[in-house]
């Protein structure tokens, strides 16, 4: 099996190195791929999804959780060979459809391969028709839309109700940027973000607003399941001092 059960429906796709894809398995009419992960990496994503029972025909759609190019770099090759809706914030839309230039990435951290990823990034142009633009607050089958502008003007998490999850793209991460070789969860990098301040700020909006999970599927890193929320709100509290 190429998908790698997590819990309830949510599935993560197995062999990704660069950034995970989930996906939702809710029966006819809720099945959905949640990022669709780097270029380099279509052939492993397109053997778990064959290998998971994926068939094209029954797939809901793409959900994007924001434009970046590891999660967004298979999207137009999905739509374009199976006729898959994508899905994405209406911000996020304006760069990926070419009606706006992304802005730079200006890391400031002094890590050298954080700089480089950063330069890949801005020499990378993800382009896809976006068929559904979000604005925050749909349902989408069983998942639900939160708008968390920051790590770009458009990122949004899905909150899988039933689970108690939240599948968060790299607003909030489950390892440590930029090889994400140490497991543990992370608030948002500050050499990847378009506005750190604005990325905190919408987590911070969001847990006041009482968004309840347990678990946290991130972009990076493996699944935290259990007490993500507390966890989330620590990291918060520690960054706000």
């Amino acid at each position: 099996m190429h998908a790698r059960p997590v819990v309830g429906p949510l599935l993560r796709v197995r062999g990704l190195l660069v950034s995970n894809v989930f996906l939702l398995d809710g029966g006819s009419g809720d099945r959905w791929i949640i990022d669709s992960g780097h270029v380099l990496e279509r052939p492993l994503l397109l053997a778990g999804l064959r290998r998971s029972g994926f068939l094209p025909g029954e797939v809901s759609g793409v959900l994007l959780t924001h434009r970046h190019s590891d999660h967004a770099g298979n999207a137009a090759f999905l739509r374009r060979t199976f006729g898959l809706r994508v899905f994405a914030h209406r911000a996020d839309a304006e760069v990926l459809e070419g009606r706006q230039r992304a802005p730079r990435l200006e890391p400031s951290s002094g890590d050298p391969i954080a700089w480089a990823f950063a330069q890949i990034e801005n020499h990378t142009r993800t382009t896809v028709p976006v068929d559904v633009a979000l604005a925050g607050g749909e349902q989408i089958g069983s998942l639900e839309v939160h708008h968390a502008p920051g790590h770009t003007e458009g990122s949004v998490l899905y909150r899988h109700v039933g689970t108690r999850s939240l599948l968060s793209g790299d607003a909030l991460l489950a390892a440590v940027p930029p090889l994400t070789v140490a497991q543990r969860m992370t608030l948002p990098h500050p050499d990847y973000a378009v506005d750190l301040d604005q990325a905190l700020a919408s987590l911070r909006a969001l847990h006041a607003a009482a968004l309840d999970y347990d678990n946290l599927l991130a972009g990076h890193g493996r699944p935290i399941l259990g007490e993500a929320r507390r966890l989330a709100e620590d990291l918060l509290a520690s960054a706000s001092r």
